[in-house]
């Protein structure tokens, strides 16, 4: 991290932007680059953002070793418009390096993406796209800095060993999430993917080899009795908001859980407001009235379950089976079960979850998103 509040500078004078200069005495516009997102086109866009914006505007996420020096640089600027250039994890990186910045303005902090990678949730949500194709960004940075801005809920993860358990890894790999959480056989597939690409990372960078391993592996995983007939059931209890969620999930039983912040997940499906699936279609239209509209900024969570074959019908449009919606969500977890936060799966020992609503942060949106769409809340 980068501590010296000496830049050798007085004043730097914003260049004015090829494609925003009507906007540039309004807002200053910065830029944070994951070169290692989405292949070489993390550095692609690198190099097209300085030649846009600015060199001084924009930064290697890589090189300075994360946003805070970039966050430091700009933390008095009053109307400050940053740019997250990679994956889902490159804007919570951003996000959470917020959470420690003194911005003096921090109310008036907006973040845009450029989607690099393969999954995008975020950038799917508000807006901006299902992934960068080499194309010109300039259309895209007078957008940035002209569009609507919306609040997105943040959510805190606090983890505790249970009292009758002994040494377990209960280490989670970010203790704050933006889009979603989920675990068993959706988490399962996403890290055993995870392993096989970090074991042979050449093979797995073209887009489609990996879609087709991802489907071999989502049938291997079928077949694996932890995710057959609902048995994680057995291995965890469920409180929302101090209601013990236990009855609806030995009646369903589901094969996995997701506990949903945005309407984007696993590259774009909303399985809460999809279409019903016959099987489920008269519990599922005769429980709608008791759920309120989904939002990203009103403090409440949706807590869905999925049978193992319907994770296929998820990506076709359909809806998973609505279990709650919530502010406070409790878990006690009695096994080890696959997780996955925010597109990041890792395997979680027994332990007790507790999920609380940690901040809010002010997202650019495109007037066409599902987050233009919902309910706007107040900021908390």
């Amino acid at each position: 991290m980068n501590t010296s509040g000496d830049d050798n500078s007085t004043t730097v004078q914003r260049p004015l932007l090829e494609a925003t200069e009507a906007d540039a005495c309004n807002e200053k516009i910065i830029a944070f680059v994951n070169p290692k997102s989405g292949g070489l086109q993390g550095q692609a866009v690198l190099e097209q953002l300085r030649s846009q914006i600015g060199e001084q505007n924009v930064y290697d996420l890589l090189q300075d070793h994360g946003p805070q020096k970039g966050l430091k640089d700009n933390q008095d600027v009053k109307n400050l418009r940053i740019i997250a250039c990679g994956g889902d994890g490159t804007v919570g990186w951003i996000l959470s390096a917020l959470d420690t910045t003194q911005m003096q303005f921090m109310d008036l902090v907006s973040v845009g993406v450029v989607p690099l990678g393969t999954g995008n949730d975020m950038a799917r949500f508000l807006g901006w796209g299902v992934g960068y194709r080499g194309e010109d960004l300039a259309p895209m940075i007078r957008t940035l800095g002209n569009s609507e801005s919306r609040l997105l809920d943040r959510w805190k993860i606090d983890v505790e060993p249970t009292a009758h358990t002994g040494v377990s890894n209960i280490k989670i790999p970010q203790p704050v999430f933006n889009n979603y959480l989920s675990f068993g056989a959706d988490a399962q597939i996403a890290l055993d993917f995870h392993e096989k690409r970090n074991a042979s990372p050449r093979r797995y960078a073209n887009r489609i080899f990996n879609k087709l391993a991802y489907g071999c592996i989502s049938c291997n995983t079928f077949f694996d009795r932890r995710y057959l007939f609902g048995n994680i059931a057995n291995y965890f209890e469920l409180h929302v908001d101090g209601r013990n969620m236990n009855e609806d999930l030995f009646r369903f039983r589901p094969d996995a859980i997701l506990i949903l912040n945005i309407a984007s997940y696993a590259a774009g499906t909303n399985p809460w407001q999809g279409d019903y699936d016959t099987l489920w279609c008269a519990h599922s239209q005769a429980d709608d009235d008791r759920f309120r509209e989904q939002s990203c900024s009103d403090g409440y969570l949706e807590i869905i379950g999925f049978k193992h074959f319907e994770l296929a019908r998820i990506r076709l449009g359909r809806r998973g089976h609505r279990m709650a919606q919530g502010s406070e969500i409790k878990l006690t977890i009695r096994r080890d079960l696959p997780m996955e936060i925010d597109g990041e799966p890792f395997l979680l020992g027994p332990c007790q979850i507790v999920i609380t609503r940690k901040n809010q942060a002010r997202m650019i949106i495109t007037e066409r998103s599902k987050a233009a769409q919902q309910i706007q809340s107040k900021r908390v």
